[in-house]
């Protein structure tokens, strides 16, 4: 699991035990386990700033280190899934072009970048030819980091490239729509579908079945 710029938090905890209750194995990256804690995010300026900060290449090559460990605990990669929330959502867009996974899900993270620099060299838009994974996308019509715009040009991209993808847009929904202890975003309703989606598509992928409840 990816967690949001926020880290690994009660939020993205308590997501890792609801998929660990539907009898998956599951581990989390913490992209500041290095510096020792999460950045202040108080802001959008901090927020931009931390988001700015993290590297992407080596966050990758963490979540390889992951998958790698996985492969050596049984679990093949046709048989791991990638789920992100925010930056964790673009990570694991970004990481279904580099890893054959069995699935990846992307809950509202960025599909470009207004910049590329060294830290962020490409964006989820730049690798759609190269996913090698079926792809499940949330995002709410309210979002003010991804515009509608770049969601139905991100959908053409995957239409051009025939790749396997779903993308439920949520109304009434902003970022970050799944986060429970925000009342400012949360959207209980959005929440819910997108989880029981979510839960739907690695069972599909991953187990070769799906949940009729």
């Amino acid at each position: 699991m990816l967690a949001a710029i926020a880290g690994v938090n009660d939020y993205i905890v308590g997501r890792a035990k609801d998929l660990a209750a539907d009898g998956y194995t599951v581990a989390v990256l913490d992209y500041f386990g290095r510096e020792g804690a999460a950045p202040d995010i108080s802001t959008p300026q901090l927020i931009g700033e931390a988001v700015a900060s993290l590297d992407d290449a080596r966050v990758l090559a963490d979540l390889g280190e992951i998958l790698a460990w996985a492969h050596t605990e049984g679990f093949p990669l046709s048989k791991t899934g990638l789920l992100g929330f925010c930056i964790g959502g673009t990570y694991a867009a970004l990481a279904a072009a580099q890893y054959a996974v069995g699935c990846a899900v992307d809950y509202y993270g960025q599909l470009s970048y207004a910049s590329r620099t060294e830290r962020k060299p490409v964006a989820p838009v730049d690798v759609v030819d190269s996913l090698k994974a079926p792809l499940l996308c949330h995002y709410g019509d309210w979002d003010r980091l991804v515009s509608r715009e770049e969601i139905n040009g991100f959908i053409g991209q995957l239409r051009a490239a025939q790749k396997p993808y779903e993308l439920f847009i949520y109304r009434g929904a902003p970022h970050a729509f799944d986060e429970w202890f925000r009342s400012a975003v949360f959207r209980p309703a959005a929440s819910k579908a997108a989880w029981q989606r979510t839960r739907t598509f690695l069972n599909w992928y991953l187990c070769g079945h799906v949940d009729p409840h």
